[in-house]
């Protein structure tokens, strides 16, 4: 039993870790909100008993304050879940860092990854925000805290919207449902990694329960190809789809432009179509170069860790079935 506190514990994978942390009833949880809630609720602490107020509101703008209230609620374990889409975000999360290794009571931290390797070369990880994630982990490396990188790939939520439960934004760019075409960069014969964020944050927070952290922890539910995606989506559709293959090259020197400026997605992200057709660009080229694929890479997969000590992990096979069948 241990203080937790989530950066970022209202965003969309941040209120799943919190949510798993509550029902595994064996910490006290913060989050930590740049806003106070309109509705302050508290909780009891299954560590003293007591009621407490689970919200630290914080702008991350200093240090010492960050330091001063981790300590005075004894914080043990800090896990951010902040979108690092931009340098306010990075430079928030490496404030946290600073903050969690000058405050006595924090021995463990959890940046916000739960991706693949941001450390990757260019060649494989064409991401250019990844820089925001590796700066992190260098800022990482200087401290004493204990902490690890959570690998769980490509989130499979994108493969069953708008039908399954989730609480990402719209990802656009896989399957398009009025045309029935699947839409993959490259040849789609690489194998590519994916969890349910449900899961992830279920594993995230079983983690806290290891002795000892290795520095890579991986949660591997499903791996396949992109094209063993489209024959399951053809499967559970009981129809034959139109599968387009996207050239390597055209979407790398156009990939701002794949979204037209008024396509409605583009509204769920600051930086409007620009951002989002370059993350669509940037990921499906990533799967294609391997990135997605680390299942052979060293690392603890948490699935077979906890195997037999907790449901097993949803499934892209049951995902899909979930989402499409008969549709």
């Amino acid at each position: 039993m241990v203080v937790v506190a989530v950066a970022g514990g209202t965003g969309d994978l941040g209120r799943l870790i919190v949510d798993s942390l509550l029902k595994r009833e064996q910490h006290e949880v913060y989050v930590i909100s740049r806003r106070s809630p309109e509705v302050v609720s508290t909780r009891v602490s299954p560590i003293s008993g007591k009621a407490y107020n689970p919200t630290i509101q914080s702008d991350y703008s200093s240090v010492e304050e960050l330091v001063k209230r981790l300590a005075e609620l004894d914080v043990h374990t800090v896990i951010c879940t902040l979108a690092i889409d931009f340098e306010s975000a990075s430079n928030a999360q490496i404030q946290l860092i600073r903050a969690a290794d000058k405050a006595p009571s924090v021995k463990r931290f959890i940046p916000s990854e739960f991706n693949v390797d941001y450390d990757l070369g260019d060649d494989i990880l064409p991401y250019p925000e990844k820089c925001l994630h590796a700066a992190a982990r260098r800022e990482l490396e200087k401290t004493s805290l204990e902490f690890t990188y959570i690998y769980p790939g490509m989130f499979m939520d994108y493969y069953g919207m708008p039908y399954i439960e989730t609480h990402l934004r719209p990802l656009p760019g896989w399957f398009d449902e009025a045309s029935n075409t699947v839409m993959i960069t490259g040849e789609g014969n690489t194998y590519c990694v994916l969890s349910y964020t449900k899961d992830v944050a279920r594993y995230t927070a079983l983690a806290l329960e290891l002795d000892k952290w290795p520095r890579v922890l991986k949660i591997i539910a499903s791996r396949l190809t992109e094209n063993e995606l489209a024959a399951l989506l053809e499967k559970n559709l009981g129809r034959e789809l139109t599968i387009e293959h996207g050239p390597v090259e055209y979407i790398r020197n156009n990939r701002t432009t794949l979204l037209k400026p008024d396509d409605p997605v583009a509204a769920h992200f600051p930086g409007g179509a620009e951002q989002i057709s370059a993350l669509i660009a940037d990921l499906g080229l990533s799967m294609t170069f391997g990135a997605y694929d680390f299942a052979n890479i060293e690392g603890l997969d948490l699935v077979k860790a906890f195997e037999g000590k907790t449901e097993p992990p949803l499934r892209i096979e049951e995902l899909m079935e979930m989402a499409w069948r008969g549709r």
